[in-house]
Parts: structure tokens; sequence; C-alpha cells
């Protein structure tokens, strides 16, 4: 007789099925308060159920392996430790009256047991009694969400659930509107940045207002992409707000990240990257997307001068801290540095130059941001400035700009700025539209041509193949992601398949079952296997014929845009309506304004219709309104009717 068949009491997740039970727990704090309110509360939770599931998994291998569970437990056998008494499932249980002072007596155990890593991470700020900030209700709910799936690494790999966290914070900031919203970078304007400063192994990379640290995650990946070790850059960060500091100090553990130094804490009034001379600390690279239009940057702490120099171009006006940030980043670079910052367009041409009364009719001096802009030209340090669309940024649907400064240009882009007009290609969608790999190929190509028309056409199929290799490398991953996940628990399929054929093709007596009832018992068992397995299979294969869909779209785009920069690059003019090299004169002439209409033909050249087409549409249009009238009419005789 045949042994019956076990399948494997769970399956690995995969990444999309992680970002949406993620997503759920975001729902479950659906309501009137803000997100922001309480986003803190649930990384923290989050954070405790993984660090919990992998721990008791570490331990359980290491007891298999060396036949100790006391040794199993010696902390130097882990990354972290969580003490007993405090794992998920043993706070989870606690009653609804006792569980917010359970979570608060294990957030500080995980905190002593993880000195100094985990200092402040998880109890700064929060308090899991406090009612109001997070209501008992939505706390419950979202303990026996998370209790409902493991966390450990059999059923979620540290990639995947780095990608995950990730994900949560997006999705935070998607519903939470500004107040959470401008703690996130979209990863497509992240990525876009670490193409642009080129991190290279042993830089130095800070961020002065890092939110949840995508932006320093993804110069790592540049590296990555790049075959090079992204444990080879050293990372800085500093962030205001408490709980967003915390949420990122997360994100790097949860990435594995190595080599960093996060401070918390207001970087324009207190930078707390410094040298042993109490000087700003230098560094290779920047990025960073601070608040747009700070009212309340810190002027007034500043009045008597900057103790660190940073306002050598002027001082920023009182009401908005824009260049206040630009100076600092451009204090903090080193001779050779680059740095890419994300601001409102208004930097680009807010203040006025000085006029006298023959010119204006008034005397009247130059506004600070004129100068400061001024100066920052005349330096030679801004290398070019790309406009973005409009809704990238959650929480904020104003027009943002990129800035690239370089203290040390390439002697071919000296007294030069490339202007690049990027606001035409993206993807619409809501609440935030999307750039993608082919938006932002638009971008790179005449970045790194620096205008160049013939450069820029014969990097066009460079970056083409590159984009479609990194969209294949991508869809690869989620394929082999969909298979690891799927593939233990479909293994039994042919097994059971076969099985169920051979007992179908004999008769009960040949089965070697001794009565008709257990042959059928049987039978019944693997059709009900085997149907399970089938809708597992179907599953799968949905799930990898939407990564392939995906892929495709995505690859029919990089090539559309192929296409389109080629004959764009082929003809100057039209060029010019997306990029143009603008030199000191031009600039000068301008005024230093660096708005980019000023610069790029922005205009949009209106649709032509054929001649008949219009008289045709027109006559239609007459048609529409002579039924209109005449409806409107017979209406007026029935209420005359009736009066």
């Amino acid at each position: 007789m045949t042994s019956s068949v076990i399948l494997r009491p769970f399956r690995r997740l995969t990444q999309g099925e992680l970002d949406h039970f993620l997503e759920k727990a975001a729902d479950i704090l659906r309501g009137n308060v803000d997100h922001s309110e309480f986003r803190g509360y649930v990384f923290a939770l989050l954070f405790f159920k993984r660090i919990s599931d992998v721990y008791v998994e570490e331990v359980r291998n290491l007891t298999e392996q060396l036949g100790d569970e006391t040794l199993a437990k010696d902390p130097k056998m882990h990354n972290f430790v969580v003490p007993e008494g405090v794992l998920w499932d043993e706070v989870a249980r606690k009653s609804r009256n006792q569980v917010g002072t359970a979570l608060n007596e294990a957030m500080i155990a995980i905190e002593r047991a993880n000195q100094p890593k985990f200092d402040g991470i998880l109890t700064s700020g929060i308090d899991f009694n406090d009612a109001e900030k997070l209501p008992r209700a939505k706390l419950i709910n979202l303990i026996n969400h998370f209790s409902s799936q493991a966390f450990d690494r059999a059923h979620v790999t540290d990639d995947v659930f780095g990608n995950a966290y990730e994900y949560l914070i997006r999705n935070f900031a998607s519903k939470a509107g500004k107040s959470s919203g401008e703690f996130y970078t979209p990863k497509e304007v992240a990525y876009l940045m670490a193409e642009i400063v080129e991190p290279q192994p042993g830089d130095r990379v800070c961020d002065w207002a890092s939110g949840s640290g995508g932006l320093l995650l993804q110069c790592r990946n540049y590296l990555r992409r790049e075959g090079k070790d992204p444990d080879r850059l050293f990372l800085h960060a500093q962030e205001s707000n408490l709980s967003t500091y915390n949420i990122s100090r997360i994100n790097m553990i949860l990435h594995g990240v190595k080599s960093w130094e996060h401070r918390h804490g207001d970087s324009i009034r207190n930078p707390r990257h410094l040298d042993e001379g109490n000087k700003l600390l230098k560094f290779d690279r920047i990025v960073m997307n601070p608040p747009f239009s700070l009212e309340d940057w810190g002027y007034d702490d500043f009045q008597g001068g900057d103790p660190f120099g940073r306002f050598e171009f002027g001082m920023p006006p009182r009401n908005n801290g824009d260049y206040a940030w630009l100076e600092q980043v451009a204090k903090s670079l080193v001779d050779n540095g680059k740095a890419m910052i994300v601001m409102s367009q208004g930097v680009l041409f807010r203040g006025q130059p000085a006029q006298t009364e023959e010119e204006d009719g008034r005397n009247q001096s130059a506004d600070a941001e004129y100068l400061i802009r001024e100066g920052f030209v005349k330096a030679d340090i801004i290398e070019c400035v790309i406009v973005l669309p409009s809704k990238l940024f959650y929480g904020n649907s104003v027009p943002a700009c990129l800035i690239v400064l370089d203290k040390n240009k390439h002697e071919d882009r000296r007294n030069k700025i490339l202007m690049i007009w990027a606001s035409r290609h993206f993807q619409k969608a809501n609440p935030q539209n999307l750039l993608r790999p082919s938006d932002l190929m638009r971008i790179l190509v005449p970045w790194r041509a620096f205008g160049d028309l013939a450069k820029a056409q014969e990097l066009v199929g460079i970056h083409e193949q590159k984009l479609i290799n990194e969209e294949e490398a991508e869809r690869w991953r989620r394929l082999k992601d969909i298979e690891d996940a799927y593939a233990p628990i479909l293994e039994p399929l042919g097994t059971v398949a076969t099985e169920l054929a051979k007992l179908e093709s004999v008769e009960w007596r040949n089965s070697g079952y001794p009565s008709k009832a257990d042959y059928s018992a049987k039978v019944k068992e693997l059709k009900r296997q085997a149907k399970d397995l089938r809708r597992i299979q179907e599953e799968r294969d949905k799930a990898e014929e939407n990564v392939n869909e995906h892929s495709k779209r995505e690859i029919a785009h990089i090539h559309e845009a192929a296409r389109d920069l080629r004959r764009i690059c082929s003809d100057s003019i039209e060029a010019g309506r997306y990029f143009t090299v603008s030199d000191l004169a031009d600039i000068k002439v301008n005024e230093f304004n660096l708005n980019l209409p000023r610069y790029v033909d922005t205009f949009e050249p209106e649709v032509e219709v054929p001649l008949g087409d219009a008289i045709q549409e027109l006559e239609g249009l007459d048609k529409e309104a002579a039924t209109s009238i005449d409806r409107l009419r017979r209406v007026l005789e029935e209420l005359d009717h009736v009066k």
C-alpha cells in the first residue's frame, strides 16, 4: 500500500504578498487621525515581531546543530537577542488591559539587551499605554494582524523583509499627507540621484535631512549595480523628527548596513556631524530632500553669525530656509565633492536684483535669495538643474527641481550649467505620479552627455541596454522569488498526480487496499490534494504572468523612449525643448534667474487639426446645439401648458 503524501505546512511569502500584508496593517489605522501620529508605533511593533521571530528561529536551529539550548542562547551567537519573557508570542498573549505595559517593558528589555545598537530605537517618544496616540482597539488589531504571520527567515528572507519595510514607509507616506509624506523620497527619484552623484567605494556619503534613509540606501544599491561592495560606503545621516529618526535606524538595520553614523537633531541649528575642531565634517557625496520652503529654519539663531561659517553667499531670508540647506551642503562638501538636492523651484528665481531710480523708478537693494543664487553661480558650483513633473512627492504637489552641486567641475563644464526640462514624461497615478525607468533615461542621457548631441546619440543605446538589463534582472529576481516561495509546497504535485493516475487505472481489488472503502477514501484524498495543489499552481502561474507582463510593458516604454531620444538628439531645435547648456554670460543676461523657461523651450505647440476635420467638428457641434435648443423649447412649451 502506497503511503500518504505529506504537504509542507507553510511556504515562504513572495515580495508582493508581504507588501500586501503590510498594506493591510496600514489599513487597520484608517480613521480621522493622521497616520503620522502613530507610524512610529507600527514600525516599532513590526521590528519587534521580526527580531523576535528571527531570534526564536536562530535559537531553534542552533540547538539542533549544537545539541545545547543554553549555548544556543548565548548572545555571542546572535546579531541581536530577545530576552526571556519578552518574546512576541509571550507579550501578544497579554490581556487587553496588560498589553500596553507588557509592550513598554519588552521594548526596554530588548534595548538593554542590545546596547548600544538599539538605544532608544523602540522607546523614544513611544508609550503603548497612550491610547490617545494609538487607540487600544487599533493596537489589538495590529497585534493580531502581525501575529497571524511568521516573520522568521524561513518565511521571509532579509531582502524581502527590508524591501517590504520600505514599501510600508511608502504606503504611510501616501496615506498620511504632508505631515508624514515629507520624510519619504520616491525610490525612482532616489535611484536617479544615486546614478548622478555616482558614489564610490570609500566615500563618505551624508544626508542632512535623512527621513527614512532611502537616499542613502539607494547609494548602496548603486554600488551593488556597479558590481562594487556597498559596505565600502560610510553613511552619515541626521534627522530632526524623533519617530522618523528611529524608523530610519530600523531601516538601516533591516538592510544589513554595517557602517553608518546616525544622529538625531535639527541639522541647521545643531549639525551633529562635526570634526575634532568642531567644524562641519566634510563629505564626498551628499544626497538630500529637505523640507521645502521651511519658515522656522532658525534665522533668529544666527543674527550674531553662524559658528560653522555656512552662509558665505549671504544670510537666507527669515521666512524661507531653502538656501540655508543649500549653503550647508556647499560648506560640508570636500573640495572635489558632489551633491544632489531636491528643492522647490522657487530657489531658481525668487529674489530681485538691485534696482536704481533710473532703472526702476526707485532705489532697491538686491534680495537675499538673489544674492545667494548669484554667489552660487559665480562660484561655479551649480552643475545641473533638472525640473521634475508635479505630484511626485507625497504631501506636496508643488513641482520640484533637482540641483547638482559640484565643487570641482570637469574643465569642459566650467562656467556652464546644464538645464534639463524633465516634466513632460511620467506615469500618471493616484495619489502621486511616478517616474518610469524610461523617464529616468530621458534625464540620464542628456546629463551624461552634458548637452553634447552627438555624444547623447551614442549614449542612448548604452542606456537603453543598461535599463533593459536591469529590468530583466528585476524580472528574474521576482520570478525566482515566486518560484522559491511556491516550489516547496508544489513539490508533491507530481507524486500526487502519479499516484492518483495509478490508482484510477486499476480496479480496487488490484490496488493493494484491503477494501473498496479504503481505496475510495484514498482516491478522494488524492483528488483533494491534487485540486488544492493545482489551485496553488494556478496562483503561482498568475503571479509569474503578472511579473512578465509588467516587465514587457516597461521594456516597451524603454524602447519607445530610446527612439524618441534619438529623434530629439538629431535636431538641435528639438533638443532645445528638453535640455540646453547655458554659460555664465547667458545667466548674467538673465540676471542670475535660473528658471528653466528662460533657457529651454518649454512651450507646448498646439496640435494641428486639418481644416476639413475642423469644419466637420463645427458642423457636429452646430447640430448638437440645435438639438439642445429644440429640446429646451419643448420643455418651455410644456411648462406654459401646465400653467
